[in-house]
């Protein structure tokens, strides 16, 4: 049996974890998205990574994103594990479960906790080694193009025969309910295509949750939004006395099908309805290329969501054509509270997708 070299990742590893995640995601990925997410991160100085080496090879890797989250005003930096991976060939062998334990010696104690959003395959995983469940995390979707939503692997019949038909029934099922749902006459909405991150995080500041969330200044969303898998654009509501609330959507670049997330919302609570109306509907009507918008389940009330007709992924027929994920946490010390909240209660968190690594 091999002889594996578990360490914290150094620069020269870089080249190995690519063409790693090439091998188990299937997916290339280039030197400026592991330059984003992980050298250019602000919330460490380093590169949070634990790899696993066989003669020099990386064979496996267990990465963490930081984020700065707050908790009833006090601010920490919480850590994501994201884009774990063992090589095909070196699996079974004990490597992922070593790298998890070097990863918790490296990080516990300076760091209140991790949290992630795995799906039913890796929850099982993360059960083991620690991690509580807090939610199903559902979501809403607005089905553009229903055929593109189904492979020919779906066993479902009347699905398959429904997205066959759907496509033309749902442009016209969409055209009705923007009508009837657009903003009111004293809500304007502008588009940036460059992030306006000095609007957004003044917007984010006028309603501060006491609830643990992602905190967000001009820093975090500068940062944030150059994700280079995904197209962002920014919608402002700008009433009588200047801006009520914003969205930030994130296309997917180069994806088949083409989705559209509504990835960021703020203020967090009690944004005007109206403003929310009127951007929803100008991202929705900017966007006709795109085949799926998907929406939080916070950040904007399921009313103003339904009547632009996005449904939520826990009834058929979403539930029959989505996976949910799940939202685990995970303490780095020995203590389940943050600031005394209980970090497994899902009513002591708030969120939107900006806090997921890959959105």
């Amino acid at each position: 049996m091999a002889e594996y070299t578990i360490r914290p990742y150094r620069p020269e590893d870089e080249d190995g974890f690519l063409a790693l995640f090439e091998v188990v995601m299937g997916e290339e990925k280039g030197e400026d998205w592991f330059a984003w997410k992980y050298e250019h991160n602000p919330y460490l100085d380093h590169v949070p990574m634990i790899v696993a080496l066989d003669g020099g090879t990386v064979v496996g890797s267990r990465p963490l994103f930081p984020l700065p989250v707050v908790s009833d005003g006090e601010r920490s930096i919480a850590l994501q594990p994201g884009d774990a991976m063992v090589h095909p060939a070196h699996r079974r062998r004990g490597v992922f479960t070593r790298m998890i334990e070097q990863m918790m010696e490296t990080y516990s104690g300076d760091h209140p906790f991790y949290f992630s959003f795995p799906n039913h395959l890796s929850l099982p995983g993360h059960l083991k080694h620690g991690s509580e469940v807090v939610s199903e995390r559902s979501s809403y979707y607005r089905i553009e193009n229903p055929a593109s939503m189904v492979g020919p692997q779906t066993d479902r019949t009347a699905v398959r025969l429904a997205a066959t038909v759907g496509t033309p029934v749902a442009s016209g099922y969409y055209r009705v309910r923007d009508f009837l749902a657009r903003g009111g006459p004293d809500v304007t909405v502008r588009e940036e295509s460059e992030p306006p991150v000095a609007a957004l995080a003044t917007l984010y500041r006028s309603a501060v949750p006491d609830e643990i969330h992602v905190a967000r200044d001009e820093q975090f969303y500068r940062w944030r939004l150059g994700n280079p898998d995904w197209e962002y654009t920014t919608y402002v509501a700008d009433g009588d006395a200047g801006p009520e609330a914003a969205i930030v959507t994130g296309t997917s670049v180069d994806a088949d099908p083409t989705v559209t997330r509504i990835t960021d919302v703020v203020p967090l609570e009690n944004a005007p309805e109206a403003a929310l109306s009127g951007l929803i509907g100008r991202a929705v009507s900017e966007h006709p290329e795109t085949d799926l918008f998907v929406a939080p389940p916070q950040g904007i009330p399921a009313a103003v969501l339904g009547s632009f007709g996005f449904h939520a992924d826990t009834t058929p027929p979403l539930s029959f054509l989505t996976s949910q994920t799940t939202h685990v946490v995970r303490t780095l010390t020995e203590d389940w509270t943050h600031n005394g909240a209980t970090i497994t209660d899902p009513n002591n968190w708030v969120m939107t997708f900006i806090e997921v690594d890959t959105n």
